[in-house]
């Protein structure tokens, strides 16, 4: 490759800013040219690439405690949100109308949950774009296994909502914007967490 391309990464090489791409780009080029070697050692001599690549280091150690707010925050609610509709459940009393909470509230807050474990796999998708779709399709996947279960193991639940009471629409209304919310919160912030930790 062109010493002039290498040598304008060997920047960004050097700053930490750059692909695991360039960097073994940059790498190997070092490995059998003695200019660009040599311009590599002066560059990481220079006191003032040393202070901004720590600056650089700090910031990426700030960045990456904001993402695990972001998903210690974002686990906390969805959690919170499962309780709240397992409590009000659990004060359902049995029949047809046992089981609203789960469509409305409880899936789709596990269904967001179970998709954070993706989160944890950031560092495997080639960008954040392809991170943040595989994160939207989790969170559409795993609400959609929630309802199957639903349906299956609340099998009144058809009744209630075919014959449509006032409280069966209200709870499959509010069950379907919570879904919408938690695949655009999935979509929204799962780019927020990738960019955070440096994806591009």
């Amino acid at each position: 490759m062109n010493c002039n391309v290498i040598q304008d990464l060997m920047i960004l090489y050097v700053d930490g800013c750059c692909s695991e791409e360039s960097k073994t780009i940059v790498e190997e080029h070092i490995k059998c040219c003695n200019k660009c070697k040599k311009a590599f050692e002066e560059m990481t001599a220079d006191p003032l690439i040393t202070e901004q690549k720590s600056k650089t280091k700090a910031f990426s150690k700030i960045n990456g405690w904001k993402a695990s707010v972001l998903q210690s925050v974002l686990l906390f609610v969805s959690f919170a949100l499962i309780i709240f509709g397992v409590a009000r459940e659990a004060a359902t009393p049995s029949g047809n109308t046992n089981g609203l909470w789960a469509v409305a509230v409880i899936v789709p807050a596990t269904g967001f949950m179970m998709s954070l474990a993706n989160w944890y796999f950031v560092r495997v998708f080639p960008s954040r774009e392809v991170f943040s779709n595989c994160s939207l399709i989790a969170t559409i996947a795993f609400t959609g296994i929630g309802y199957i279960w639903a349906v299956l193991h609340y099998q009144g639940i058809f009744t209630e909502l075919i014959n449509g009471s006032a409280f069966s629409v209200t709870m499959l209304i509010v069950g379907c914007i919570m879904c919408f919310v938690f695949f655009i919160v999935s979509k929204l912030f799962s780019n927020q967490y990738a960019k955070l930790l440096g994806k591009e």
